[in-house]
């Protein structure tokens, strides 16, 4: 039985409904402890899903339930520490310049000089160093203090510690606003969602990536694929992501693979959890010295492009 503080049943973040039926069921051990669940709240978290996982009745989009408590997850975040994740960061940073450079490009832009961007849960940084090379002037805001900390020290961008709270910035301050790989973690989306509809201009963008479970090789891969975590607590699909919006306020312009920036033997390392034959990839290729080299990836990532919508 889980241990009622640790964990709080909840109603469908996206519509409300209560009304759900089992996908997976919870792999909790009795008796799982507080000390348990925080070790998967860090940026690098490869903590195989244990929650169990649901759909909604009434929206179809699946979520953690029973999830951990909000206290837990807010206190996880905010205390973590990953020399693993930051150590990926030139990787990162190439895979979100990249990306933004798509971004810029089919809104027939040449560079974001001038363009005010908020990056929110920006890690250490790297999305912040990729934006100011575009022309951006970058502003980033993370719930881990020792992430904070790194992206401030090591690349002397301006990050912001904590959540990203009403008041923190006035309204329409920012022309870009993103959210790399950031929703799924958030246990009340519909608020997030809103207060970045308030925070950008009217003819602002607003970029997300997500991880699809409906996308084609997350359906190869079912219960393989390396992002049934229990550090995510919302699963979304293009239907669930697209309706997400669209309640708070945003009109999709734009839906594509998003193909992140990694070292090679990083990917083998974190695939070997769900497929065994990995750690040999990764030792051949730290044998011949492979495991250092940066490949763009997709596993189902995916980007959303967003405005608002009209009114």
């Amino acid at each position: 039985m889980m241990n009622a503080v640790l964990f709080e049943t909840i109603s469908c973040p996206l519509c409300g409904d209560a009304g759900f039926e089992i996908v997976k069921p919870s792999k909790y051990a009795e008796g799982v402890s507080e000390s348990e669940l925080r070790q998967a709240f860090t940026a690098s978290s490869n903590h195989l899903l244990l929650d169990q996982v649901v759909r909604c009745r009434s929206c179809s989009l699946h979520y953690v339930n029973p999830r951990p408590s909000l206290e837990l997850i807010t206190e996880g975040y905010a205390a973590a520490e990953d020399e693993t994740f930051v150590a990926q960061n030139e990787g990162r940073i190439r895979g979100f310049h990249r990306a933004l450079r798509g971004v810029l490009r089919r809104k027939g832009m040449r560079d974001g000089s001038g363009l005010r961007y908020l990056d929110i849960g920006c890690a250490g940084g790297a999305s912040l160093v990729a934006a100011k090379s575009l022309g951006f002037e970058p502003v980033g805001v993370e719930p881990s203090r020792w992430m904070a900390d790194h992206g401030r020290r090591t690349y002397g961008v301006e990050i912001h510690d904590g959540l990203l709270e009403p008041g923190m910035f006035p309204p329409s301050s920012f022309d870009f606003i993103t959210m790399w790989d950031v929703l799924e973690h958030v246990p009340d989306p519909a608020a997030l969602l809103r207060l970045v509809h308030e925070l950008l201009t009217p003819n602002g963008t607003l970029v997300i990536t997500y991880p699809d479970f409906k996308g084609l090789v997350s359906r190869m891969l079912g219960d393989r694929w390396p992002f049934w975590l229990s550090v995510h607590i919302l699963y979304y699909d293009r239907a669930t992501i697209s309706h997400q919006l669209a309640v708070c306020g945003f009109q999709t312009d734009a839906v594509m693979p998003f193909w992140p920036v990694l070292e090679l033997g990083y990917i083998f390392q974190r695939a070997a959890v769900y497929v065994p034959p990995a750690s040999w990839l990764r030792s051949l290729a730290r044998a011949t010295g492979l495991d250092r080299v940066l490949v763009a990836y997709n596993m189902s990532q995916t980007v959303v492009i967003a405005r608002k919508s009209q009114a």
